[in-house]
Formats: structure tokens, sequence, C-alpha cells
């Protein structure tokens, strides 16, 4: 397990993509209705950020891939100007933007560089591969690779990492999955002669 809980996640840490030169919003909205909340704001006229996560999933008993929101209550969007926020606060799904101390609405820093880096994933983080060696799980592709120096926690049982996000107000732990790789077969490291 990886113990790096006061580790920032900052500027050089993820791609820069420009995304057009918009502005980045969110908005904290009723956790399982960010779907409601994408659609109102396409219909509105902003392009939604998506912020998906593939994890690993029972359902009736077989193991299933799905998506997930990466933090659950979010939704991120792209505009370049300030929105309309009286119009975009009607619906009953949405609580408020996030904002920061100085009342500004557009995503900064660390908060804006984690967007750019899901964005430049085309907006899904996906399941990364691991191997086991003795008790220890070491990654040996995908964001969790990338990302290994954030976890805060791994779950074996559910094969997922947390990572902790230390943004200015984006400050959640994401949880990522992982799938094992098969380890080579110690034959294979001894050709026969």
């Amino acid at each position: 397990m990886h113990k790096k809980a006061n580790a920032k996640i900052g500027p050089g840490d993820f791609c820069q993509k420009i995304m057009n030169d918009n502005f980045v919003f969110c908005i904290f909205c009723e956790t399982s209705q960010e779907n409601k909340v994408e659609t109102l704001l396409r219909k509105l006229g902003y392009k939604v950020i998506s912020a998906l996560v593939e994890r690993n999933a029972v359902k009736n008993g077989k193991l299933v891939k799905e998506l997930r929101s990466v933090i659950p209550g979010y939704v991120f969007f792209e505009n370049n100007t300030e929105p309309d926020w009286i119009e975009i606060c009607k619906s009953k799904y949405i609580y408020y933007p996030l904002h920061y101390p100085d009342n500004q609405k557009k995503l900064k820093d660390n908060d804006l560089n984690f967007i750019k880096w899901l964005n430049g994933n085309n907006g899904k983080i996906n399941i990364s591969k691991a191997m086991k060696i003795g008790n220890k799980i070491r990654f040996i592709d995908g964001p969790l690779m990338e990302l290994e120096k954030y976890i805060v926690k791994i779950n074996k049982g559910q094969k997922c990492a947390g990572i902790k996000l230390q943004g200015e107000k984006i400050n959640n732990i994401i949880w990522l999955s992982y799938e094992l790789a098969a380890a080579p077969h110690p034959a294979a490291n001894h050709p026969r002669g």
C-alpha cells in the first residue's frame, strides 16, 4: 500500500491539453442525477466534459465493466464566457456552482489541470493492469501506473485503488479499478534444451 496523503497533484503531473481556450466550470448536483444535468447543459448550449471511470462490478453473479461518475455529484462543462447561472440553477437537481474564496467560478490551478488531464483521456479513466508480487500490487499499465504516487489506499478485494486529489476545491478520493495480469509461467523463462 502506498501512503502519500499529503501529496498534491500539481500542474506538471497531468498532460496539458488546450480545450479551445474555453473556461471550465463545475456544478454540484444531486448524486446519480449527473446524466440529467449533463442533458440540461447540452440543451442550453454548453459543452459537457465527460468525467467517467471504468469499473469492474458484479451483476447477476458475473463480472461486468461499467462506467460511473469519477466524482459523484460533480458535472463539468466548458464555455467561452461566464454561463447564465440563474438559468442553469433552475434545475431541481443542481445545488450550486463550484466557486473559490474570491467568488470566481472558473476552474483554476490543480482543479483545472485534473479536468484537462481527464479531457485528454476522452473523459474516461480506463481500468489499469497490475501484477501481484508477493503480497504487494504493482501497476504495470494504465492510469494507476501514471498516478501511483497519489495512491492512498488499495482495496485488493474490490481490485481498486484510491487516488487523493488535492486541488483547490476538488480534493476527493477517486477509486480506480485494476485487473491482475497473468503472471508468466515459470517454464517460459527456462527454455527446454
